[in-house]
């Protein structure tokens, strides 16, 4: 016996734990999900399903396995918008009984800012911010030689044609990468159906529609030698570039859109009138044409002056329709990007009057070291408005204060629970919790962990767990939506703070009703 107890190990399971679950616990989804899949650390039963819609209505449901590793648990059709908790109870390996739930939402966020607050795996998140920054490189390029070749009809541009190429073939990459982040999926969904279609009811489709068009104008200009088709593409691509920015994003959509999405097109089409303009002129003064062929540079410095102008001016509208106060300019994550902007801009602003009022004239008059220092000068700018682009790319994940704070204030609840070692300030939005931690007499309390567990046992709900974190202000968050109404019984908060390695607290009590 002892030698087979030193030579035969057998394997002992503990109690189960839930490893992840499909859709993942808080996940934001467009469309109702046929099923959850849940996915434990050994092999289970399950004892108890049960699924709680947004109206507050139990269904139990049954696993479409007996048990295992993976349990997939149909759901029923017709899911309208809104919250679903699916509880589920199991049975272990050791007999043990263990339950939980998983939350998500459909059509709407459970916790409104997630998805833009690093949800997403980084992979994805760099693969979507280089797509862009990369269309809105292409996009500019492309217009912007268009509206210099109306102007100089004997300067084909052609390698502008290329570029509105790659531009087209990163739409398919940029519709793919937007389904994925929607739903929450891995790589290997772009082999199926449901990215893409989520992908292309979203509003970022008739943003890569509206691009598309626009570079198909802006190459169709390119090609042509007639001078009116050469005019109404150039226009045409110019405006359908502006529509394409204004069609989605934050910008946009601040409210009133009367007035934010005329904005959002005035500031797209001045700048891409601006920046485009720069790679032609770069190949001008290259070419090393006398003063006669400087001519569109003569142009160019009339028209950039209101261009700017009309590019300052949308640019400081849009900015007060999205920020509350100036302290917002730093103490968020939208106003960080907006103020390394700003700076570029500023960049770019001073190294324009340099050319202007510095070498402009000379190099129209012949000179060649001023031709030699305006070229120079324009490669610089071009470099600054390169990585221009990839920082505005930024605001794909950094919603505005504005819609955050807004979203938060309106539903924002406060409510103390305490006993004679620990008082804690729970503050509740629609979808996140903030909670301060302090002694009997106000101190601050540090401890090393804070979960946070939404309770329902008369509804038979398992509890709804989070973990939370803690902030550098000293306050614990917990990202977590208020749970849908149930007339089984009212919901209870449990918060079990690890105080210190030997000491755990526990604090409990009731939900305020909204």
């Amino acid at each position: 016996m002892a030698a087979c107890l030193l030579t035969w190990g057998q394997a002992v399971w503990g109690h189960a734990a839930l490893v992840s679950a499909d859709p993942a616990p808080g996940a934001a989804l467009d469309h109702a999900p046929e099923a959850v899949t849940l996915t434990f650390n050994e092999p289970v039963s399950v004892t108890a399903l049960r699924l709680l819609d947004p109206q507050g209505v139990i269904a139990d449901l049954a696993p479409a396995d007996a048990g295992g590793l993976r349990i997939r648990v149909p759901l029923p059709g017709g899911a309208g918008r809104g919250a679903y908790l699916l509880s589920w109870r199991v049975v272990s390996a050791d007999g043990h009984p263990v339950g939980g739930t998983v939350d998500y939402a459909v059509g709407s966020s459970l916790t409104p800012g997630r998805a833009a607050s690093a949800a997403a795996p980084g992979g994805r998140q760099a693969a979507i911010w280089l797509g862009r920054w990369l269309g809105y490189a292409c996009l500019f390029a492309c217009v912007g030689a268009a509206l210099f070749r109306a102007r100089r009809p004997a300067a084909p541009q052609a390698w502008a044609l290329p570029v509105a190429v790659l531009g087209l073939s990163l739409l398919p990459v940029n519709l793919g990468l937007q389904g994925l982040d929607l739903l929450d999926l891995p790589g290997a969904a772009l082999l199926g159906w449901q990215a893409w279609a989520a992908a292309l009811e979203s509003r970022y489709a008739w943003t890569l529609g509206l691009i598309a068009l626009a570079l198909c104008c802006s190459a169709g200009a390119l090609r042509t030698r007639k001078t009116w088709a050469m005019r109404s593409g150039a226009g045409l691509g110019l405006a359908l570039a502006g529509m394409a920015l204004a069609a989605c994003g934050h910008a946009g959509t601040a409210p009133p859109q009367w007035l934010s999405r005329p904005l959002v097109v005035l500031h797209a089409v001045a700048a891409a009138a601006w920046l485009g303009a720069l790679v032609p002129l770069v190949r001008l003064l290259r070419a090393g044409s006398g003063p006669a062929g400087l001519l569109p540079l003569a142009w160019f410095s009339r028209w950039i002056a209101p261009a700017v102008t009309l590019l300052i001016a949308s640019g400081v509208g849009l900015s007060l329709l999205q920020l509350d106060r100036p302290e917002d300019l730093w103490r968020t994550d939208y106003g960080v990007v907006l103020s390394v902007k700003l700076a570029l801009v500023c960049g770019l602003l001073g190294i324009a009057a340099f050319n202007r009022w510095c070498c402009t004239a000379s190099a129209l008059a012949g000179e060649a070291a001023a031709g030699i220092r305006l070229r120079r000068s324009i490669g610089a700018e071009i470099a600054v408005a390169f990585i221009l682009l990839g920082v505005v790319s930024l605001w794909r994940f950094t919603p505005p204060p504005r819609s955050l704070e807004g979203a938060s204030l309106q539903q924002a609840d406060v409510f103390m629970l305490s006993n004679a070692q620990v008082r804690a300030q729970v503050t509740r939005t629609s979808g996140a919790w903030s909670i301060v931690l302090s002694d009997p007499s106000g101190q601050p309390l540090p401890a090393q962990a804070l979960s946070l567990a939404l309770l329902n046992p008369q509804a038979g709900v398992e509890p709804l767990r989070r973990e939370a974190r803690r902030l550098p202000d000293g306050r614990w968050r917990a990202e977590l939506g208020v749970p849908p109404s149930s007339g089984g019984g009212r919901w209870q908060v449990r918060l079990d703070i690890l105080v210190d390695d030997f000491e755990q607290m526990t604090l409990e009590g009731g939900l305020p009703p909204r």
